[in-house]
């Protein structure tokens, strides 16, 4: 499957006026042929939006070495997203599998902010236009990562009182169904408020006098921040102490870029 989709990324290499023609492919061959194997759709989102962004970012790259370089990259990550989707259908708590889907959203964010923000820079996109599918974007994305860890904790922790209050039966159901409907609230709240903080995150950039990938890494990195504080809640693994930690590292990076980052005042 992986290499369809790097074929077509060489494709428009090839043909970039065929741009809509790849991108049409992307969108079916997704659905048509990922889903299906995929079965659930928290599985099929990674795989959907990185072969987009992928696709979004490549239009963006000058110079066949560094197109080849991000082709080959992208088909190894959604090789990997695809691998991971597979082993947690067999076991939603296959923590190496999880590994491979948080590896393959972040490398999905990136690609998604970088591009959205190149593309709002060089074809004059209105910035409402930017934040709105920024929000959209980053929700949909993240929204099966927090989904499957919400899983993979609660089943864990069910068990475990399974076995310590010998639950049966009915009881055993309505108490799953009830936890399944919490899982999905809560993670489509937590999805929602990251998204919405990358989208005014965005925004704020878009001031800057920085070009589209120090600006798309910059929000990368504080959506990295927000998103393992997420996780961590989701583990009750939340510390003072690591959220301290990561921001110091965030703004330390943050400092160590804008630095070294030519600014384009205009």
């Amino acid at each position: 499957m992986s290499i369809f989709f790097g074929g077509a990324l060489s494709f428009f290499v090839w043909k970039e006026d065929y741009y809509f023609y790849v991108l049409g492919f992307l969108v079916l061959f997704n659905l048509l042929l990922i889903w299906p194997l995929a079965k659930r759709i928290r599985f099929l989102a990674v795989p959907f939006f990185l072969s987009i962004g992928s696709l979004n970012l490549l239009y963006l790259i000058d110079g066949i070495y560094e197109r080849t370089f991000f082709i080959i990259s992208a088909v190894i990550i959604y090789a990997i997203a695809l691998w991971g989707a597979n082993r947690l259908k067999k076991y939603d708590c296959d923590q190496t599998a999880q590994g491979m889907v948080n590896l393959a959203t972040i490398i999905t964010i990136f690609f998604w902010l970088v591009s959205n923000y190149g593309w709002y820079l060089n074809f004059e996109i209105s910035s409402w236009m930017l934040v709105v599918t920024t929000i959209a974007s980053t929700f949909l994305i993240i929204l099966p990562s927090l989904t499957i860890s919400f899983v993979a904790c609660y089943k864990i922790h069910y068990r475990q009182d399974k076995k310590r209050k010998k639950i049966k039966g009915k009881e055993n159901f309505v108490l799953a169904f009830k936890q399944q409907m919490k899982i999905q609230r809560t993670a489509l709240f937590f999805s929602f408020i990251i998204a919405f903080i990358i989208g005014e995150i965005i925004w704020s950039l878009s001031f800057w006098p920085f070009g589209y990938l120090i600006t798309g890494m910059t929000a990368v990195i504080i959506f990295f921040l927000f998103w393992s504080i997420v996780r961590k809640f989701i583990k009750k693994e939340l510390t003072k102490r690591f959220i301290l930690a990561n921001m110091l590292i965030m703004i330390i990076v943050i400092i160590v870029m804008i630095a070294t980052s030519p600014w384009n005042i205009v």
